[in-house]
């Protein structure tokens, strides 16, 4: 796409906007609940979250007929090496801002809760299921929070600045159980992928970039720890 707006939206891109922004994650919510009340816990529960994407994307897919688009309005992009150079350069930037700002965060006093003892891996096989919500959630949350939100809102509002802090703003919002201070480095970490989207008209850009994130930081990491 030469431009981030689409030609048209239909009143079911309300719906759209809201499946987007924050009702997959209710949905998430709404399952996570009824797992606890199943007493199902760790590592297993996981893809729960991945299940709860596969639902507003299936709404999303109801959309895209609605507003009579194709799937190439919300995955673009050039999506070769070049984009996957921009991603890790962009990437690189985001985890130097996430150390800028998590300092500052423990200079102001800001708490931090270790969100990463979640979903607890003991042994290789617990990789499996994180594994999956690491990596569906870079493909699902990238379609979601960029490739639609972004696309829709700035066709709404011919205003791409407001259309892109709608998007950073709720996809901070949805990390809220990370804690204060996390969620102050991932809105640093979003404002990044949201440029780099920008700058590339690229899902598949801002995909990598999530990818190569959340693989280093749910896969590689748990197994190194493994391994000490």
């Amino acid at each position: 796409m030469n431009t981030l707006k689409v030609k048209t939206v239909s009143p079911a891109t309300l719906l759209g906007l809201f499946t987007t922004l924050i009702g997959f994650w209710l949905i998430a919510k709404a399952y996570y609940t009824a797992a606890r009340l199943l007493n199902l816990t760790g590592p297993w529960t996981a893809p729960i979250y991945t299940l709860a994407q596969i639902t507003g994307f299936t709404v999303l897919l109801y959309v895209l007929k609605k507003e009579n688009q194709p799937f190439s309005s919300i995955w673009f992009g050039e999506g070769r090496l070049k984009d996957l150079s921009y991603a890790a350069l962009f990437l690189t930037a985001a985890w130097v801002l996430w150390g800028i700002l998590d300092y500052t965060g423990a200079v102001l006093g800001i708490p931090k809760t270790a969100w990463w003892k979640r979903w607890q891996v003991s042994s290789p096989p617990d990789i499996i299921p994180v594994a999956i919500l690491a990596l569906a959630a870079a493909f699902f949350e990238e379609i979601f929070y960029r490739g639609y939100a972004i696309t829709r809102l700035y066709s709404l509002t011919n205003n791409l600045a407001l259309a892109s802090a709608v998007s950073i703003g709720f996809f901070t919002l949805i990390h809220c159980s990370f804690g204060p201070r996390t969620m102050l480095c991932i809105l640093g970490w979003t404002t990044i992928d949201t440029l780099l989207f920008i700058h590339r008209k690229s899902t598949k850009a801002s995909f990598y970039y999530h990818a190569i994130n959340n693989t280093i930081v749910y896969i590689i990491f748990p197994l190194t720890g493994l391994w000490k």
